[in-house]
């Protein structure tokens, strides 16, 4: 019987001595947030087409269309020289009810065919994206849906925002610190908490009918950060 009330008392004292141990400190530290911006050039522009033919039925609409989307095709691939590039394309039928007005013969009501293809297209000729516009409008064949003005995602530009955003974290840190009257020691921890904003600058269509097309001087990058610092007294 003394092997287990043995056990139980050593168990017990060192519970107690564990107990008694003051609770461990937890490391002083200190975390800011810091942004970086820069404004570069865009170096690229994104454009929307369409080719939309109609008919009275799905088979007058597709048998159409299969012409005037090669010809916009070809189209397009005559302006690669240009810097333009299809990125992608989508067909697609519509078919159009007419909403008749109040007293309308609801009989005579016809409904209508689309058959389109869209295409997305890049442009890496800013220099030219005026007259590449004026060239798909006098096509005939096109629909401009959209103009988007962008920076490519491995620009320049993006590390230069993120160093940005670690001087102004840096400079916030210091001056906490100075203020709160203690010292900044190593780095713990940097978070990519990357906050970048719009990066596009977009023309609708109504903009670019008879004027002039003209890319934004700058864009604005940005980029975010979160540094942890270990701190403690002044020595």
């Amino acid at each position: 019987m003394r092997s287990p009330i043995i056990a139980a008392l050593i168990l017990t004292i060192c519970s107690s001595l564990a107990a008694a141990q003051p609770a461990a400190r937890s490391e002083a530290t200190l975390t800011v947030r810091g942004q970086g911006e820069v404004k570069v050039p865009p170096d690229h522009a994104n454009m929307t087409v369409e080719v939309v033919t109609k008919g009275k039925s799905l088979d007058a609409a597709t048998a159409a269309h299969r012409a005037r989307a090669q010809r916009a095709t070809d189209a397009l691939r005559d302006m690669k020289k240009d810097g333009l590039a299809i990125e992608r394309s989508v067909f697609r039928l519509n078919e159009v009810r007419p909403t008749p007005g109040p007293g309308a013969n609801q009989g005579r009501a016809e409904t209508e065919y689309q058959a389109i293809t869209t295409f997305e297209l890049k442009s890496t000729r800013l220099d030219k994206i005026d007259g590449t516009v004026t060239a798909l409008a006098a096509t005939g064949l096109f629909e401009v849906r959209n103009l988007r003005f962008g920076i490519d995602e491995k620009s320049p530009g993006m590390k230069a925002a993120r160093k940005n955003a670690v001087d102004d974290a840096r400079d916030r840190a210091t001056t906490y610190a100075d203020a709160a009257g203690v010292q900044l020691g190593e780095i713990l921890r940097i978070d990519d908490t990357e906050s970048r904003g719009p990066r596009a600058f977009a023309v609708s269509a109504p903009m670019m009918r008879g004027v002039q097309v003209v890319p934004p001087e700058t864009l604005a990058l940005s980029a975010s950060v979160s540094m942890t610092w270990r701190i403690g007294g002044k020595p």
